[in-house]
């Protein structure tokens, strides 16, 4: 009896770890690793075309970041409001002071 034959393949790809003492990572962090996946700038490409490219993507790592506080802020807000409509005042007392 024979079986048959197949061949699989995978490739490694990079891998960057990033740890925090005591604390998650903050927004700008966040911000930066969505920025390096929507925009890449090849290593080819001339030097004009780079400078814009970098430029563009400093625009775009500033609004992720701006975007990404402003959602942290209104899911602390909605974190709140649930506290207080459950009557735990005093927790939510501890979020604003955060």
């Amino acid at each position: 009896m024979s079986f048959p034959s197949f061949e699989v393949g995978f490739e490694v790809g990079k891998v960057d770890v990033t740890t925090t003492q005591n604390m998650g990572h903050d927004p700008d962090f966040w911000a930066e690793q969505a920025t390096k996946r929507i925009v890449s700038i090849g290593g080819n490409c001339h030097p004009i075309i780079a400078q814009q490219a970098e430029a563009f993507k400093e625009a775009v790592l500033q609004q992720i970041s701006y975007y990404m506080k402003e959602a942290i802020k209104s899911d602390r807000t909605t974190l709140i409001a649930e506290l207080e409509n459950q009557g735990q005042q005093e927790m939510a007392n501890i979020l604003r002071r955060l």
